[in-house]
């Protein structure tokens, strides 16, 4: 799966020919994203990422989800992808990440929009989630200009950096997101 979503930025499905240029990435901004994101101190080299890629592949393959990069002027930025797929509700969570040099300029709100877009007409969901740390405010940003709804606090949600933490769960349903272009 490639999207195309303006000149500078498309989404690219992960493979491990991109191992080395992600590991860099992580490394680089391993100070701002272990903020946020628990992966990040048990990913300490080249194979560590490429053990990853292995598990999204696998997890595309079942049909349960995939990553893909999120490629800004032909250089890798982040992460964005479907964490799982619970066929029997129906569902999915969008999981996401940028290097810190490319937050802040509408790089993660349209990547959201497009994989938003993704599952509700390509996959035929009926909901998607969005979970963000809750001091995490720039991240519940993203949802909340997309529209999704805010469903409030899951208390002791995550666990990383040695406490666990409280996020906010956000959703869209497939009739709301659809509502403004009936």
């Amino acid at each position: 799966m490639n999207i195309i979503i303006d000149k500078n930025l498309k989404l690219e499905l992960i493979s491990l020919s991109h191992a080395d240029e992600l590991y860099r990435l992580t490394d680089d901004n391993r100070k701002f994203l272990n903020k946020w994101l628990p992966w990040v101190k048990q990913t300490n080299n080249v194979s560590d990422t490429k053990d990853f890629i292995r598990n999204s592949i696998k997890k595309s393959k079942e049909k349960n989800g995939f990553d893909c990069l999120i490629i800004y002027n032909n250089k890798i930025a982040g992460v964005i992808g479907l964490v799982e797929i619970n066929k029997a509700r129906n569902v999915t969570e969008i999981g996401y990440w940028l290097g810190e040099k490319y937050t802040g300029i509408g790089i993660m709100t349209k990547s959201c929009k497009v994989l938003t877009d993704h599952c509700f007409k390509e996959l035929k969901l009926n909901r998607v989630i969005i979970k963000c740390e809750i001091s995490n405010k720039a991240s519940q940003h993203i949802p909340e200009r997309l529209g999704y709804f805010k469903q409030g606090v899951m208390k002791r949600d995550s666990f990383y950096n040695q406490k666990y933490e409280d996020n906010v769960q956000y959703s869209m349903f497939k009739r709301e997101w659809n509502k403004d272009s009936e």
